[in-house]
């Protein structure tokens, strides 16, 4: 099929690998390693968008590793939780029971499109969860559909993330709507000086104000951490200025209110990574999202579904927004 591509594959330490190719994108995924997107590749710029841990390979792990220590990179899903903690009367992981699953995968090739199905039953929520990635012909965007289902017998609640760990350098820049910034008092970073709540992009700090846009250099060992809420629209972005080449994120905001960033530009264990993080409430403490109302909930049999946009876009310095389409908007850089 021209300009298609689809395989599997195993590599190292025996992972299976489906790749979904068209002329514009290359999309790796790691069914057996949380269903985990390990790389997507730009083709026309041979240029890899997600950040992989040079220091740590993907693997199996069981079920209660501790994420941070064995974190790879590359594009995870949180649920139903992000600290270890009790929802109910069961104890939940370290980032939740979808990261270190073994995923069902069935490849498929259409007309105009490949993609996978990927199915896992939780062991602890009981809850079913599907998505499906697809890749159209000609089209630098990969369209997500989300399905979770509930088959526990009561309401279950719950915090969803995406997770995508993106690649960046100091001639990076994200941009998101007009939001507030809730930072997270327990886990302060080098934001510390500055409110708990403020307007984006500008963080005051004693003395000077820091553009949360602009990404620094890694050897400013940086390290911010903070929760997007009250969003203006349900859109995220990261553009390369010296590429030329922005790549974001179009969700629904009324499934995830709220984008968080957990962005160390050599400010953890050396890591430079930004990660884009569309979630469906805050603060990361799960107890305090609850008591505060802002944990979703799913009843017995109900399920939840949406979609979610990855697109990819050449001729930009910076991004205004992202439409229905896919197409974002281009900004001045300000």
């Amino acid at each position: 099929m021209p300009g298609l591509g689809l395989n599997t594959v195993r590599i190292g330490h025996g992972l299976r690998v489906v790749t979904l190719e068209n002329e514009l994108l290359r999309v790796q995924i790691l069914p057996e390693a949380g269903a985990k997107i390990w790389q997507i590749t730009y083709l026309p710029l041979d240029t890899e968008l997600l950040w992989n841990n040079p220091r740590i390979p993907p693997a199996r792990h069981a079920i209660h590793a501790c994420y941070d220590d064995v974190w790879s990179g590359g594009w995870d899903e949180l649920f139903p939780n992000d600290e270890e903690t009790a929802i109910g009367d069961n104890r939940y992981p370290d980032h939740g029971e979808l990261w270190s699953g073994s995923w069902d995968a069935e490849p498929f090739t259409r007309a105009d499109e490949v993609g996978v199905t990927l199915r896992l039953q939780t062991p602890v929520s009981a809850v079913a969860v599907e998505k499906t990635i697809t890749l159209h012909r000609g089209c630098a965007q990969l369209r997500f559909s989300h399905r979770f289902t509930n088959h526990g017998a009561a309401a279950f609640p719950f915090l969803w993330k995406l997770h995508p760990a993106m690649r960046v350098t100091s001639q990076h820049r994200i941009d998101m709507p007009r939001m507030r910034v809730v930072r997270e008092p327990a886990f302060p970073g080098t934001l510390a000086e500055a409110p708990l709540d403020f307007a984006w992009p500008y963080a005051p700090l004693a003395g000077r104000t820091v553009d949360l846009r602009r990404v620094p250099n890694a050897h400013e060992k940086e390290l911010y951490f903070f929760y997007g809420t009250e969003m203006e629209g349900g859109w995220c972005a990261l553009t390369d200025t010296a590429k030329r080449l922005a790549c974001g994120l179009r969700f629904d905001p009324a499934i995830f209110p709220s984008c968080w960033l957990f962005a160390s530009y050599g400010g953890w264990r050396g890591y430079n990574v930004a990660v884009l993080e569309p979630c469906t409430g805050y603060p990361l403490r799960f107890a305090e999202m609850q008591a505060e109302g802002r944990a979703r909930e799913i009843q017995p049999e109900e399920t939840l579904a949406t979609e979610v946009l990855f697109t990819v876009q050449e001729g930009l310095d910076a991004v205004s927004g992202i439409g229905e389409d896919g197409r974002m908007a281009s900004a001045a850089i300000g």
